[in-house]
């Protein structure tokens, strides 16, 4: 999905002039001028890193933050308690998974595409400075709103292929921050 999103941001989201030039290619066809096929790639390998690591993130939320079962014609709170009860458990993960795994992703994400691009620490360092303020307010705009019917009607195994359809929009965005401040062109907002 990383590189799918990647690849949109190249492409459709933010074409720079570069990219908008056409060049002719030998059978007399056209292709974009300026896509960068190993950024694609990174994002690609940065995504099969991740899957893993938000798969067993939400194993923990849902074993940590459990929602109350409801069966029928169980003697359990009905109607309104049980809701209140689930609304809070949901609440729980939304806000763990938004205060205690976002941040660290973000900067994971930035640290990650900065080693794949062989910069060297200082650089990234300086990226992280410029770019993960961006980020995270970016993540703060989608996720808790994803997250929240993640986590309320969602089955568990379906929890990642379900982000991974959100993240191909946060991955436009991601690849847009990176691409955008890495070529020294200021952030507007979005």
């Amino acid at each position: 999905m990383g590189a799918i999103g990647d690849v949109i941001a190249q492409n459709i989201a933010q074409p720079t002039a570069q990219q908008t030039e056409k060049s002719k290619s030998t059978d007399g066809g056209s292709q974009v001028a300026g896509y960068d096929p190993m950024r694609t790639a990174r994002f690609f390998l940065y995504g099969c890193m991740f899957g893993p690591v938000a798969y067993k993130w939400y194993s923990l939320l849902d074993r940590r933050f459990p929602l109350p079962l409801v069966t029928l014609g169980s003697s359990a709170p009905s109607g309104l308690g049980t809701s209140a009860a689930k609304l809070l458990a949901i609440g729980k993960r939304v806000a763990v998974d938004q205060v205690a795994f976002a941040p660290v992703a973000i900067g994971a994400f930035f640290v990650a595409m900065g080693a794949m691009e062989g910069k060297r620490i200082n650089d990234i360092c300086a990226s992280l400075r410029v770019k993960y303020r961006d980020a995270l307010v970016g993540n703060y705009a989608l996720w808790p709103w994803a997250q929240l019917v993640n986590f309320s009607v969602i089955p568990l195994i379906y929890r990642v292929p379900f982000s991974s359809v959100v993240s191909i929009l946060w991955n436009v965005y991601l690849s847009w921050i990176n691409s955008r401040r890495s070529s020294g062109v200021p952030i507007k907002s979005v």
